[in-house]
C-alpha cells in the first residue's frame, strides 16, 4: 500500500486529501472539515461531489478526475519500484547484548 497524505491546519478550516494505491485499487479523495467534498470513482471512471443537493457546494475543475488517474499511474509505479527495491533486502535481525533471565520470584540485592 502507498499513499499520500496532505493536511493544512493555517486557517480557520481544515483541508484534508489523500491518495493512496495498492496493486489492484486506488483512492483520491478532498474533504474539508471533516465532510467529503469530492472522490474519484474509479470503477465507473468519473469524480463525485457527494454533497446534498439542498447545499451549496464546492465544485472541482474540469480535468480533476483525470489528474487523480494519473496519481494513481505514479502511485502504482512507485510502489512497483519500491516493492522491486525492497525484495532483496535481507531482515536485520540483532541478538541480544547478553542473555536476559526474569526470576520467578521477586529477589532482593543481598539476601539469600
Amino acid at each position: 500500500l502507498s499513499c499520500v497524505l496532505s493536511v493544512s491546519a493555517d486557517s480557520l478550516h481544515e483541508e484534508f486529501s489523500i491518495g493512496g494505491c495498492s496493486d489492484s485499487d486506488g483512492e483520491v479523495m478532498y474533504s474539508l472539515d471533516g465532510e467529503e467534498l469530492w472522490y474519484a470513482d474509479f470503477t465507473n471512471k468519473k469524480g463525485v461531489e457527494p454533497q446534498p443537493s439542498f447545499i451549496d457546494h464546492t465544485s472541482y475543475e474540469e480535468g480533476t478526475y483525470e489528474q487523480a488517474e494519473a496519481q494513481q499511474q505514479i502511485c502504482k509505479q512507485n510502489l512497483k519500484s519500491g516493492t522491486q527495491a525492497m525484495k532483496d533486502i535481507p531482515l536485520e535481525f540483532d541478538p541480544p547484548s547478553s542473555p536476559i533471565v526474569y526470576s520467578r520470584d521477586n529477589v532482593e540485592l543481598g539476601e539469600n
